[in-house]
Parts: structure tokens; C-alpha cells; sequence
């Protein structure tokens, strides 16, 4: 069975953010070329949105209009009779085309139109209104297809809005969608397929299934984020390195266990991107601090502290270091009473199993090293930070994004934040390269992940609420 395609061009005047709409809509920052001068897309080029086995939404991009005044006044001109229409001229046209080779790319744009279900007509609402977009939108008309007007730029351009809803209305163009391809928000997307709706009542139930699973889309999306940040805190707390009781020793379990923990951010970090569908070389066109790959800024650095707004408290060391005086000897238990008893060895073999090495550490002068509460408050924000940015950029974006644009509220640590570390350091197994094979310790490390997704989906979801 031949799959039902539904397809739309996606036209506008030159440099307008044509190709940009699609990268966003695709989650795909490798569609077509983007760059800032005009005429880059100079082919019609097509990509897919699978909606079901039978079903696909093909969106092609096409060339700007870049002469619409001159094309406007060719196609008005061609013979026709009195009886002829706007889809008679632009065929009328077509078939003239050898006679104006300047117009061939607007050439491309016109068959397109002709060819598609439905139009998009992009519009950089930064632009004042000129009469080049007034021809191209009576060119458009000719084609007695829908049209949605997408006005691009919202963030930018927020001031010229009103000048440009009125202007579409006054061309009987009510169904404008706005949206924005750099400052990226899912419901603006939803409201364009809506509008497809609207206008193509045949089309009704494909779309509906398109937009449903764009939904479950954009929610598995954001919960395999939170759960891959929730393992990592997790997983950054559980782990700890075993040092001698010596400056030398300290110094370098300290080194290992940083290196750990940039290993585990790191990973996260490559995590998420493959999951937004973001390559590690667009990276470089953030203004996060990160290369590479890495955090510029040093998770272990002082400078954590004052770009994430976190205030260290008398509780915390100074500087954003790994608490390398923590012992675990977690049932708050101390070794003074039982030393002086002589019953040592009574007390590591009549605690849990998993407070013996604690425990026998201390007594052999040992001592366990972990991340202190300040180094995993910076985890915490880096991560949640960095999923909010994700969520809110759109493939097409080439600007350079500010941490500075985070709000340190939308950071703050949950109430139950201090009983999940304490839950996590008893633990040393929870850590993947330690993992234990005990079916019960797994259940609880899950059980915890849980919790901290959840936590991470309602600040998820308050944020977008708020946007």
C-alpha cells in the first residue's frame, strides 16, 4: 500500500528563516544551509515526519522569493482569457519559462505551490511591511491552496507583530501561527498543525495522529533527560575513593575521584545532546561553558558558584572542592566507645554489611573521599540548566545562547535533596562500574532515580508553563 502524503511548501522571501522552520520542525540542525545573506537555498528540497505506516508529512523547502514586484507584474501580463484564473496564470507562466531565465528560482517556488497541499508562508516579523510581501502574497493567493502564515523571529521581531496581524488580516489571512525557529517553545509547533486542521478538514484525523505522536514524542524525550540526569546524580553522590590518612594520599584519591565525576557529567552531557538531536560540533556555538565535549568551566572550580548563583553557607567548604573529610560511617555511629571496649571487630561485623568498609577504614587510618553537597548543588544546576536550554532551542539557531538567561530559581535544590544524597553515599554499589548484581540494591537505586526524575519533570514543567 502506497503511503498517503500529505506535503507542504514552505515559502517566503528570501532570508526569511524558511530552512530554519524546517530544522526545528525535523529536530534536525543538518536540513538544508542556513546563513546570513540571501539566496542561500537554491533548491527545492524535501524531508519526511512519519506519522504511521501509511501516513507521512513531507515538508519541502524551497528558494526565497527574491523579485516578487517583477514576478507579480510577468505573470499578470501572460495572455489569457477572461475566463482564466489565478492557477491559469501561473501555468500560463510555467509553460513560458524558457522566456525568463532572471525568474528561475522564483520559477522553482511557483511549481511548488502548485504541486503541495498546503502553504506555509514564512515572514520575519522583524521586516517592515513593504510592498514586495504584499505580491508575494497575492502570487500566493494565484494558487488557491491554504496557506499559513508563520511569523518567525517572535522573540526578536515582538514589536512588530501587531503591524503584521494586521496587515494578514486584511488580506483575509486569519490563521497565522507564531513561532519562533531560535527561541524554540513545543506547544508553538503544535498550534501550526493545528492550523492544518483547521484548513484541511479531510486531512483532520492523519493530522491528529501527528500531533499525538509528537506529544509522546516530546514526552519521552523529556523523561529519558530526567532520568539520565537523575542517574548521574546519583550515581556522582554513590561515588567515593578509599585514601590513607596522608596529605600525598588525599591529593591524589582526590584527583581520581574528580576524574570520575567529570567522566560521569560528561557523559551525560553527550547523553543529552544525541537525545535533542544536537551534534557535538553545534556545541561551539553555544555560550554555555562547554568545548568539546567538556565543561569549560571546571565543575570543581570556584567560578561554578557565582555563574550559577549557588551561595555557599558556613555548612559548605569554601570554593566548589570534594569534602574530602566525609566518612561514611553512616548509621551515626562512632568508633571512640567501641575502640575503648575492645570490641572492634564486634561492631564492623554487627552493622550492615555495606558500613563495613567504613568502618574498617577508619580503624586502619583510612579514610573515603566523595563529592561534598556544594560540587553535586553544582551538578544539579549544570544539568538542569543545561536540559532547559536544550528544551527551549531550536535547530536552526546560530546565536550564541548566555547562561545568563537561566533564572538561578529554576535551579533551586528540591526539598527531599539532602535525604537523597545521604541515600545515595550509603550506597557505593549504586555507581555503574560497581554495580552490585543484588536485585534489592537495584531496585532501590531505581526507586531513588525515580524520585529525582519526578522532581526534574514537575520543575520541567513549571518552567514550560510559565513560557
Amino acid at each position: 500500500m502506497d503511503k498517503d502524503l500529505l506535503s507542504v511548501a514552505v515559502v517566503g522571501h528570501a532570508n526569511t528563516g524558511k530552512t530554519s522552520l524546517i530544522r526545528t520542525l525535523l529536530r534536525d540542525a543538518s536540513f538544508g544551509e542556513i546563513a546570513d545573506k540571501a539566496g542561500t537555498t537554491r533548491h527545492v528540497e524535501g524531508a519526511e515526519i512519519r506519522v504511521d505506516d501509511n501516513h507521512n508529512l513531507v515538508i519541502y523547502d524551497t528558494p526565497g522569493l527574491e523579485d516578487s514586484i517583477n514576478l507579480l507584474s510577468v505573470i499578470d501580463e501572460q495572455s489569457i482569457s477572461e475566463h482564466d484564473d489565478g492557477i491559469d496564470r501561473l501555468l500560463s507562466f510555467i509553460k513560458n519559462e524558457n522566456n525568463y531565465p532572471e525568474l528561475s528560482q522564483e520559477l522553482k517556488v511557483l511549481k511548488a505551490l502548485l504541486s503541495n497541499d498546503i502553504i506555509f508562508y514564512v515572514i520575519d516579523i522583524r521586516e517592515p511591511i513593504l510592498g514586495k510581501y504584499r505580491d508575494e502574497l497575492k502570487i500566493l493567493s494565484y494558487a488557491a491552496k491554504p496557506i499559513i502564515p508563520v511569523l518567525n523571529f517572535i522573540e526578536a521581531g515582538s514589536d512588530n507583530m501587531r503591524n503584521w496581524q494586521t496587515q494578514l488580516a486584511r488580506l483575509n489571512l486569519h490563521a497565522h501561527v507564531s513561532f519562533d525557529s531560535v527561541v524554540f517553545r513545543f506547544s508553538d509547533e503544535l498550534k501550526i498543525y493545528q492550523k492544518m486542521q483547521t484548513l484541511l478538514a479531510h486531512r483532520e484525523q492523519q493530522l491528529e495522529a501527528l500531533i499525538e505522536q509528537r506529544k509522546v514524542q516530546w514526552q519521552q524525550r523529556e523523561k529519558a533527560a530526567q532520568q539520565l540526569i537523575a542517574t548521574l546524580l546519583v550515581e556522582a553522590a554513590a561515588c567515593r575513593f578509599r585514601a590513607d590518612n596522608n596529605e600525598q594520599s588525599i591529593a591524589k584519591t582526590s584527583n581520581q575521584l574528580q576524574a570520575s565525576i567529570r567522566d560521569l557529567e560528561t557523559s551525560t552531557l553527550n547523553q543529552l545532546l544525541a537525545l535533542y538531536q544536537f551534534k557535538q560540533q553545534d556545541i561551539d556555538q553555544y555560550d554555555l561553558p562547554i568545548q568539546q565535549g567538556q565543561w569549560e568551566l571546571d565543575l570543581f572550580s570556584t567560578d561554578n558558584l557565582q555563574e550559577f548563583g549557588i551561595k555557599a553557607t558556613s555548612n559548605f567548604v569554601k570554593g566548589a572542592g570534594i569534602g574530602v573529610a566525609v566518612d561514611l560511617v553512616a548509621a551515626g555511629l562512632t568508633l571512640g566507645a567501641a575502640a575503648v571496649a575492645g570490641g572492634v571487630m564486634g561492631v564492623l561485623w554487627g552493622v550492615k554489611q555495606r558500613y563495613y568498609d567504613e568502618i574498617h577504614a577508619k580503624v586502619k587510618g583510612h579514610r573515603y573521599l566523595c563529592a561534598d553537597d556544594l560540587t553535586l548543588h553544582i551538578l544539579w544546576a549544570r544539568q538542569l540548566s543545561l536540559l532547559i536550554a536544550l528544551q527551549q532551542r531550536g535547530h536552526a539557531s546560530v546565536t550564541k545562547l548566555s547562561l545568563a538567561q537561566i533564572n538561578s530559581e529554576k535551579t533551586a535544590l528540591p526539598k527531599a535533596w539532602n535525604q537523597w544524597l545521604k541515600n545515595a553515599r550509603q550506597h557505593p554499589q549504586w555507581l555503574a562500574s560497581n554495580n552490585s548484581d543484588q536485585p534489592p540494591l537495584k531496585a532501590k537505586k531505581q526507586l531513588l532515580i525515580k524520585k529525582i526524575s519526578e522532581s526534574l519533570a514537575a520543575i520541567s514543567n513549571s518552567n514550560t508553563n510559565k513560557n
